[in-house]
């Protein structure tokens, strides 16, 4: 099995990026690429620091990572389709992310744009809520998206542990976040369409998981071999 289908996941927070490669990467070849867990503590940390970065990892550091973590995904017979949560965030990062691509492999790439409406991503990230407990993020800021009990919101029902607050969900952080969206988004699209690549895009408005119902046809078509 060699890698044949490569899914850039990109959209304003809030939209469902992460529920989405959630779902979808547990099937047997697939994995879920997020950045943060492919590059050092100290960078982390350095990002989380700063209001103004926001999260934003350098280019150097990010075209470092993605060309390890594709140099040693072609050497593992097991992965067929590689899903990339919230990721390019630039256009920089789009080419960065061809190269490598192109480099080492003749896989399909399949850029995917979720959108939302805005009140829905304002109403997502005031509810969502992550798990210290269960997600052990080495700068103690979680993302992924915890499950609460049904009885209690605040409880995790995977661990039982107390939920939180995504810190970037804030509203202050919220909208810096949004804005920056926006004013990457034109350039991420027109990075993929100029080099050849059309972005689909899926609407995440009603639910994330009848969402990614509809993608699932799409991933195991494009990933049948070439």
């Amino acid at each position: 099995m060699v890698l044949r289908l490569v899914v850039p996941i990109f959209g304003p927070p809030a939209a469902g990026k992460t529920t989405l490669t959630m779902h979808l990467g547990n099937e047997p070849g697939r994995r879920v690429f997020r950045l943060r867990e492919h590059v050092s503590e100290e960078v982390l940390a350095a990002t989380a620091t700063s209001s103004e970065r926001l999260g934003w990892i350098d280019e150097f550091t990010v075209g470092e990572a993605v060309r390890s973590y594709f140099t040693a995904g072609q050497q593992d017979p097991d992965i067929h389709t590689v899903l990339l949560d919230n990721f390019p965030g630039s256009a920089a990062q789009v080419d960065q992310l061809l190269t490598t691509l192109w480099t080492l492999t003749s896989c399909r790439i399949e850029p995917i744009e979720v959108v939302t409406d805005i009140h829905t991503l304002k109403q997502r990230a005031k509810n969502r809520k992550v798990c210290h407990r269960c997600e052990h993020d080495p700068i103690h800021d979680p993302r992924l998206p915890a499950v609460p009990t049904t009885d209690d919101p605040w409880q995790c029902a995977r661990c039982g542990g107390l939920l939180h607050p995504r810190r970037g969900d804030s509203p202050r952080l919220f909208k810096a976040r949004l804005q920056r969206y926006h004013q990457t988004a034109i350039g991420i699209r027109t990075a993929f369409t100029d080099s050849g690549i059309p972005v689909t895009q899926l609407d995440t408005t009603n639910t994330i998981e009848g969402a990614a119902n509809l993608l699932a046809p799409l991933l195991i078509s494009r990933s049948a071999s070439l």
